[in-house]
């Protein structure tokens, strides 16, 4: 499985590395605050894919750690309910022997 990663992320940098060499034009870009000139169309793209790409791990950083606190949450909240049916298990064992005592005297 790890080298079937490894073959698609090299699938995918050979891929980029085609597509930014066929794209050498030089364009202008205007953004809200500043305007740029003469900018290869490879730097837009590259800055484009860098700032998808950490958009889509903050997000996901996001869901991992509201996952992982909740899994937490839980946990806690089995543990509380497992030791709540053992205790209460044993209580009812215990009753019932007594009363079983009781009846045979």
């Amino acid at each position: 499985m790890r080298l079937l990663k490894i073959f698609i992320g090299t699938l995918a940098l050979l891929g980029l590395l085609w597509i930014l060499m066929k794209n050498t034009q030089l364009v202008s870009i205007d953004l809200l605050v500043r305007q740029f000139t003469d900018v290869p169309v490879a730097v837009v793209l590259i800055i484009t894919v860098a700032v998808g790409i950490s958009i889509g791990y903050l997000m996901a950083l996001s869901v991992i750690v509201a996952t992982k606190a909740e899994s937490r949450a839980l946990r806690s909240q089995n543990t509380k309910l497992t030791e709540e049916v053992n205790s209460v298990r044993n209580i009812t064992v215990d009753e019932g022997i007594y009363e079983v005592d009781d009846e045979e005297e």
